[in-house]
């Protein structure tokens, strides 16, 4: 029988050869074929079943033989093919790149260990190269000590003051917020309200010295405490300028004042001043207390030299790990890349099947067998019915069993393994 149409080709053209078999153009040919079929066996459902696969053979055979349309078939394929070459090419000496930097890294790890172990076989070396004097560390302890006592009588006078004083409206700003002998009438209150003014500037005290340790440890997490501390003071800080604000406020206030409130006391130059004058004091006493002990370390050269060694060996491990990482997700990504090529080379050596072609062939094909059957066919209408009804579950099963149902795709391909 003459098969189906190419819809690649000039639909002007009625036939044309490829390798030796003659190929119908035109859609009337498969209905006019099949309905000369279906007459010369009276409709028979087995001889539909069998017409049907010859078609998909012929079909199949002439396709797989036409290099020119399989040539179109496959150009994305090769399009694809030449972009992931590319690709690799790119990603083999991205890996070439990624591993001479692992092993510069791995070699500079190596020095600094080498350096680490030489230290420790010979100190005096390095001891000889102890500073004799340091100018940074005795300006910055001359400028320690006074700021620590500042701050020790800062937040005794202020804790006082927010706690345990008694205002006078008559005496001035200064010495109302700022008890010159806070101490000495804590201790006429009573031991434990001497002991929490006396020992609250060692809170702060002691806050100083977590965030240094925590900011030299150099790490995300250590960071965030830093932060946190810092806010916890300032909010302590924040909450003695209420309350001293709040007090110099109630003896000042007339019976048509409003109320005290936070944005009160925000407003208030008091509030801010009694803040700056302990925070920003605590945060200058801080920076100077981390320089100082910074500076003492670098005293003693052999432990400054091998903490600054162990520093350096850490940073250039996480860096090593980082490139690791980078050069793992390359190789995966190389990996990914050849099993894709390793398709396309099967798709290309293979050949591809224009499905929806095929199945507007074969159902042009079913309707002029059914043709005859509903014009020419001598039998009564009810039998008529359930002989249609049966081509189309033959062609039904035919389009499934060849896997050619779904509609979502035009093309199906054979790769050379199958």
């Amino acid at each position: 029988m003459e098969i189906f149409k190419q819809l690649t080709k000039d639909k002007a053209e009625e036939t044309q050869m490829i390798n030796g078999v003659t190929i119908s153009t035109n859609k009337a040919d498969h209905l006019t074929t099949a309905y000369e079929d279906s007459k010369a066996c009276a409709g028979r459902t087995p001889n539909l079943k069998s017409s049907l696969e010859t078609l998909y053979e012929q079909f199949f055979t002439t396709i797989k033989k036409n290099d020119f349309e399989q040539q179109q078939l496959k150009q994305p394929y090769i399009t694809e093919q030449d972009s992931l070459e590319v690709k690799l090419s790119n990603k083999e000496e991205e890996i070439k790149r990624t591993n001479k930097e692992l092993d510069q890294i791995q070699s500079e790890v190596d020095a600094l260990h080498q350096e680490m172990i030489a230290t420790q076989k010979n100190p005096e070396e390095l001891e000889r190269m102890k500073p004799k004097s340091n100018i940074k560390l005795w300006l910055g302890l001359g400028f320690l000590i006074p700021l620590s006592v500042y701050i020790f009588i800062f937040y005794i006078s202020t804790s006082y003051s927010a706690f345990f004083k008694v205002f006078d409206p008559k005496i001035s700003l200064f010495n109302s917020v700022f008890e010159a002998d806070a101490l000495s009438k804590a201790l006429d209150d009573g031991p434990l309200e001497a002991g929490f003014v006396f020992l609250i500037p060692f809170v702060f005290f002691s806050l100083g010295y977590l965030i240094h340790m925590f900011w030299s440890q150099k790490k995300y997490s250590s960071y965030l405490k830093v932060v946190g501390l810092l806010v916890l003071t300032f909010a302590f800080d924040a909450i003695l300028a209420y309350l001293i604000d709040q007090k110099e406020y109630d003896f000042n206030r007339t019976p048509n004042s409003p109320d005290f409130t936070i944005a009160s006391a925000i407003q208030d130059p008091t509030f801010w001043l009694i803040i700056f004058a302990g925070f920003v004091s605590y945060l200058v006493w801080g920076l100077v207390f981390d320089m100082v002990m910074i500076e003492n370390t670098k005293r003693d050269a052999v432990q400054f030299f091998r903490k600054n060694l162990q520093e350096k060996i850490k940073q250039k491990k996480k860096l090593f790990l980082k490139t690791k990482n980078q050069l793992e997700d390359t190789q995966n990504e190389i990996a990914t890349f050849r099993v894709r090529a390793k398709e396309l080379e099967c798709i290309i050596e293979g050949f591809i099947l224009p499905i929806q072609n095929y199945k507007v062939f074969a159902i042009e094909y079913l309707k002029g067998w059914q043709k005859y059957i509903s014009a020419e066919l001598p039998i009564g209408q009810k039998e008529k019915i359930q002989l249609l009804n049966e081509c189309e579950s033959i062609y039904t099963s035919h389009i499934k069993d060849l896997d050619l149902v779904a509609d979502d795709y035009q093309n199906k391909v054979f790769t050379k393994t199958m």
